[in-house]
């Protein structure tokens, strides 16, 4: 194997994970300054330490290696394969079934993978060179948040359909469904394929915060080819603080914020009116305005006004439909390439029941009677 490439990876997986080279030495019985050597490709791995390395990073061996799983049908496996099964299961499950259908899909009808626009190339692109995945996380994060808009033409306005932009830019396939709160989000890529899944058991603003989350990790190439979310808002790691200010500055710009503002004290009807203004979270929100980039609330501030409830402070700026924005809305969203493809496919006979009964996570029986009231029907056999 090559050593340092493979020592590059390491660091990279290290970096993720939020280990230091001191913590992984100490589990790999080395020094720091063998890891180092490890890391910069001048000192040898075995079998056992490669192993031991991918054990204490919580990733496969392929991962460490560098080895390329193709195929949609790959990720699938691993996406099952990963640590921590049990309460996240339901949630790789959903992804597993999504990641089988494309891969059906593709041999059925020809469905072709997911490609960038040119502006998401362009982002992803600007991101490699200016070394964004180094340095500051909080500033690497709100800088990439800068880049996208600019890129996508965004300007400070709100960003209306993120995950439609996900889609159209990223080629990041997005899922939302009501998997329960033991996970907020999940982010599967590889080799032509990329697929995020939300979890629709928390309130709108949280979906669309995870959402972006989870699109820092897919444009920033994170090397960990699963990437599950348990808390987006309860971080450690460079990387997820990382996708933090990314998702924060990206959701609600400086200058966008400002301008609703408009010089106002910040008081109950104004928060309720940016709330409502960039779809976002209260808690969201009130961090955002605390940022160092924003300085809008002192740290004193932001935890008084986190002791507010998001409900009360919507009903003092008059909004009619608090429960919208505070309430989970149990949401179903598939990507829809692979509906339309399903569905096509379905109607002239390429595609059997058992495909879109598993992307729709439902009983075939119910589904074919569903689907037949609707007009929807494979031909008939002559």
């Amino acid at each position: 194997m090559k050593e340092q490439s493979v020592g590059a990876r390491i660091a990279a997986l290290r970096a993720v994970r939020g280990v230091t080279g001191a913590e992984l030495g100490q589990a790999l019985g080395l020094t720091k300054s063998q890891v180092s050597k490890i890391e910069n490709g001048t000192r040898k791995l075995d079998v056992s330490e490669v192993a031991l390395v991918a054990e204490v990073l919580g990733v496969t061996l392929a991962e460490v290696l560098g080895v390329s799983r193709k195929g949609t049908l790959a990720l699938a496996a691993r996406v099952m394969s990963g640590p921590g099964q049990d309460e996240t299961r339901p949630a790789r499950r959903r992804v597993r079934q999504l990641l089988e259908s494309e891969a059906a899909l593709s041999d059925a009808v020809g469905l072709r993978p997911s490609t960038l626009s040119t502006a998401g190339a362009t982002v992803m692109r600007r991101a490699e060179v200016e070394l964004l995945t180094e340095g500051s996380p909080v500033r690497a994060g709100t800088r990439l948040a800068g880049i996208a808009r600019e890129e996508l033409g965004l300007g400070r306005a709100p960003i209306a359909d993120l995950l439609a932009l996900c889609e159209r830019h990223f080629g990041l396939n997005a899922v939302v469904w009501p998997i329960g709160k033991a996970v907020s989000g999940l982010c599967a890529h590889g080799v032509d394929v990329a697929l995020m899944l939300v979890s629709s058991s928390y309130p709108r603003g949280h979906q669309r915060f995870t959402g972006a989350h989870e699109l820092a990790h897919h444009i920033l190439r994170d090397p960990r080819e699963v990437i599950v979310e348990t808390d987006v808002f309860m971080v450690r790691t460079p990387a997820e603080q990382r996708a933090n200010a990314f998702a924060a500055a990206l959701l609600m710009p400086v200058d966008g914020l400002h301008e609703v503002i408009a010089g106002r004290p910040l008081d109950k009807g104004v928060l309720g009116e940016l709330m409502r203004e960039f779809d976002v979270s209260y808690r969201a929100l009130v961090y955002r305005l605390a940022d160092r980039s924003v300085r809008l609330l002192s740290d004193a501030q932001r935890d008084t006004w986190l002791a507010q409830t998001p409900t009360s402070v919507l009903r003092a700026a008059g909004d009619l439909t608090p429960h919208d924005l505070t309430t989970p809305d149990e949401t179903r969203r598939l990507p829809p390439r692979l509906w339309m493809a399903a569905q096509q496919g379905y109607q002239n006979g390429r595609v059997g029941l058992g495909v879109l009964s598993s992307l729709l996570d439902e009983d075939p029986d119910i589904l074919f009677a569903r689907l037949a009231d609707a007009g929807i029907q494979p031909p008939r056999r002559s």
